[in-house]
């Protein structure tokens, strides 16, 4: 049985590296021709919101507003040595010159820090605007049902997608993983991405190997991402969708050229790009393009090594890395807003995460 899936759960409680917070322009590969003459392309990058605690995901709003799940810092104090649940995740928001977290008191849990040692935690790890107000948070995992409620009773919100404005759950995916077990292998959940779809809502779990939908209460398996090369697992991550509905799904993959996305048809995903790394999330750009976050190249390395930004053409699959000048140490999240701008959680590992934007 592949272990990447767990793999995946135990990397993303690794110790970040250090992060240079000052905005920086990059000089990139040279353009299209202008007038004969070469122009030059520039990518500038600043930072938006800084000391956030191990964030993991943006969603940019229709408003200009940016949402930001953060995991938190587990529960303070919490022993070397032991894994503890605490109440610090929360939602923090960003419009306009105003920023600052609206949403506090989310579950967290994550080992005990020595002292000096990078936080580590898991907890909220994507976050969309409730219909009925306030916010939809998924929690990520890393567990079955015996494993959580192991954990103890504040634990019973981890692997769910939740509601902040009464706590009720509107989806348990632990408890679905644990039950059926779709891919056959050993129950496992992990919940990485939350996706809007019409009255429903899709969510990868990068730990069963699966694209599951909420709609009515119920929830069901969309698709088993298939395998990779020597069964390993196909570990879902990102998930997008282009405004003529199409809908691209990311498999990290773990190993370098494994990563894959796939185009989800009437018959489920569709092999549509290979080849990459470490892919973990996905947006669609105004203009129609993929743009796609790597978490980093060196998916076993520690110190881990940069992570890129690649830009899809949906047409031809041309991909073309976005230069950020090795800007970018554990990216996790990224939406694209109305204006094109990439938004980007950075050095998503700790108490010192950042929210960049990206203009390319």
């Amino acid at each position: 049985m592949s272990n990447s899936r767990r793999s995946f759960t135990k990397c993303m409680l690794a110790v970040s590296a250090g992060v240079v917070a000052a905005p920086l322009a990059i000089a990139g590969p040279a353009g299209a021709a202008t007038n004969g003459a070469e122009a030059a392309s520039k990518t500038t990058i600043k930072v938006v919101a800084s000391g956030l605690k191990n964030p993991r995901d943006v969603t940019a709003l229709a408003d200009g507003s940016l949402l930001v799940a953060e995991s938190g810092e587990g529960l303070p104090g919490c022993p070397v040595g032991q894994v503890c649940v605490g109440k610090t995740g929360a939602v923090y928001k960003v419009k306009g010159s105003w920023q600052g977290r609206v949403v506090t008191g989310l579950t967290s849990f994550g080992p005990g820090a020595a002292p000096g040692a990078a936080i580590q935690a898991l907890g909220p790890a994507s976050v969309l605007p409730d219909p009925n107000g306030g916010y939809l948070v998924l929690n990520s995992g890393g567990f079955n049902s015996d494993g959580r409620a192991a954990l103890g009773p504040e634990a019973k919100t981890l692997g769910t997608l939740m509601r902040t404005r009464d706590g009720s759950i509107v989806a348990d995916y632990v408890d679905h993983e644990t039950r059926l077990n779709p891919d056959g292998r050993e129950p496992y959940s992990n919940p990485w991405k939350v996706l809007r779809s019409g009255s429903s809502y899709l969510a990868t779990d990068a730990g069963a190997n699966t694209v599951l939908r909420t709609a009515g209460g119920t929830t069901s398996t969309e698709f088993v991402l298939p395998t990779n090369e020597n069964d390993r697992d196909g570990v879902p991550t990102g998930i997008a969708r282009a405004a003529d509905g199409t809908t691209y799904v990311a498999g990290l993959g773990v190993y370098a050229g494994q990563s894959r996305i796939y185009k989800v048809g009437a018959n489920g995903p569709e092999l549509w790009v290979t080849g990459l790394t470490n892919v973990v999330d996905l947006a669609v750009a105004p203009n129609g393009d993929l743009i796609a976050l790597t978490y980093t190249p060196g998916y076993l390395e520690d110190p881990p090594q940069p992570s890129k930004v690649l830009k899809i053409d949906t047409t031809t699959k041309a991909v073309t890395e976005i230069p950020t000048g090795d800007r970018l140490i554990m990216g996790t999240g990224l939406d694209v807003n109305r204006d094109g701008q990439v938004l980007i959680v950075n050095n998503a590992r700790g108490t010192s995460g950042e929210l960049l934007s990206l203009t390319y």
